[in-house]
């Protein structure tokens, strides 16, 4: 235990000490957390990732920094539905009594963050309204039809080779398992909204090229997946499947997908869609290594960058 958590201490060091070393040439510095999803407590990990957040801001501040610093919580979805139903409550108090769990862990530990965003406000459902109609009016979406597997608990759609059979002690095939997480998928066949990410290979290079992601075997990660494949993304399920979730503009019949509405909360604390040019793009997105490995979910984010909010 004690050699494990002075791994963990000396892997803290090593990211703060890149963080606060990178150049920063704006009196602006804007450092993001993920936010958290609300279908469990919080635990280490999403308490290791707000603490480099908050010394990363610490830093930038005692250097004269006027800092934004961004934490919360992700609510939508259907694994929360899911979780509200079993807990045999309304999605959205289930999602206050987590949500406050999270806060309350953060004020714990003297997290100094300037905004706690949840994605069940106001401030964020307008964020995420206005921009899908303005991916809708630039052409980057389409109807048509998804089929392949989903993964709920990992709220993430995946191709043949990234799922394989989970077998009993007779080797006899039991179900489909995500090869990644081990959480089951089952084969899912609906009319979707569709986001055209397959035009975006060359740009989404260009900007890895760049030198963005540390540490820097990530950026591989990434290189390879985007090398291999890049299909368009499935960005909305069936309302009759996912009722917990914004709905589609101008479409009740289909609710915005989980991680499209997650990754626009970044937006929303900058102030989008009126005010959020004078943060963004951020300085610093603090990432957990498996967002970044799931590439048809993060790639999205980064590739709906590069359509300019």
């Amino acid at each position: 235990m004690i050699c494990m958590l002075r791994q963990r201490f000396h892997l803290m060091l090593r990211s703060i000490r890149f963080i606060s070393e990178s150049q920063n040439v704006s009196p602006k510095y804007f450092v993001t957390t993920p936010i958290f999803y609300v279908n469990a407590a919080p635990h280490i990990g999403h308490l290791y990732s707000a603490l480099l957040a908050d010394a990363a801001s610490r830093w930038q501040r005692l250097l004269g920094c006027e800092v934004l610093f961004s934490t919360g919580t992700d609510e939508h979805g259907l694994k929360i539905q899911q979780a509200a139903k079993a807990a045999d409550k309304e999605p959205l108090s289930f999602c206050h009594e987590v949500s406050y769990t999270f806060k309350n862990l953060f004020q714990e530990a003297d997290i100094a963050y300037t905004d706690f965003i949840r994605t069940t406000e106001d401030r964020h459902r307008k964020a995420v309204e206005h921009f899908w109609k303005k991916l809708e009016k630039n052409g980057y979406l389409y109807k048509g039809n998804y089929e392949g597997w989903y993964s709920t608990q990992d709220e993430a759609f995946l191709s043949a080779d990234q799922v394989t059979d989970k077998t009993d002690p007779d080797g006899q095939t039991v179900n489909k398992v995500s090869l990644e997480s081990g959480h089951p998928v089952e084969w899912t066949k609906e009319e979707n909204y569709m986001f055209r990410l397959s035009e975006f290979r060359s740009r989404l290079l260009d900007w890895i090229n760049r030198g963005v992601i540390k540490p820097a075997k990530f950026e591989g990660i990434l290189r390879q997946l985007l090398v291999a494949d890049l299909s368009d993304l499935s960005v909305s399920r069936q309302r009759s499947r996912l009722q917990w979730g914004i709905p589609v503009p101008g479409d009740d019949t289909q609710t915005i997908y989980v991680w499209l509405d997650a990754l626009i909360n970044y937006l929303t604390v900058a102030g989008y869609p009126d005010s959020h040019a004078i943060w963004w793009p951020s300085t610093y997105h603090i990432v957990g290594q498996d967002i970044l490995k799931q590439v048809k979910l993060s790639l999205e984010n980064y590739a709906i960058h590069c359509t300019g909010p």
